[in-house]
């Protein structure tokens, strides 16, 4: 994995530091601050739906002790209201919603190339 190697004195993930530098300098020579805030939360919105979502995904599983429940309508709630946030109705210009698309693109490229690379690594010789 090349983005898990670390620098051999430093200890750092080098490779990792030096892929999302280059991914955002890229980002601030395709807006101005505002457009790229604008995308960020845009992202944060859809991660928070999807993470309201997964409240809800392991709720039917048994589990043998005590545990914290939220009431199912919280997180449906949440993910509604994070969805809603998210359409074009609350002013974002089309190019928010096209960065945020390249940059879902580019995570799920890397996410493949990820996969192909760890299949790779598992083949026997």
């Amino acid at each position: 994995m090349v983005f898990a190697s670390v620098h051999s004195t430093r200890a750092t993930p080098w490779v990792a530091i030096l892929f999302t530098t280059a991914i955002a300098a890229v980002l601030v020579a395709t807006g101005d601050v505002g457009a790229l805030a604008d995308t960020t939360v845009l992202l944060l919105l859809l991660v928070f739906a999807l993470v309201n979502v997964a409240v809800l995904v392991p709720r039917k599983d048994p589990v043998d002790h005590d545990h914290y429940r939220a009431p199912g309508w919280m997180p449906a709630l949440g993910a509604v209201v994070c969805l809603v946030l998210a359409l074009p109705v609350t002013g974002r210009g089309a190019d928010v919603y096209v960065r945020a698309g390249v940059l879902l693109a580019v995570g799920v490229v890397l996410w493949f190339v990820n996969r192909l690379f760890l299949s790779e690594r598992k083949r026997p010789s």
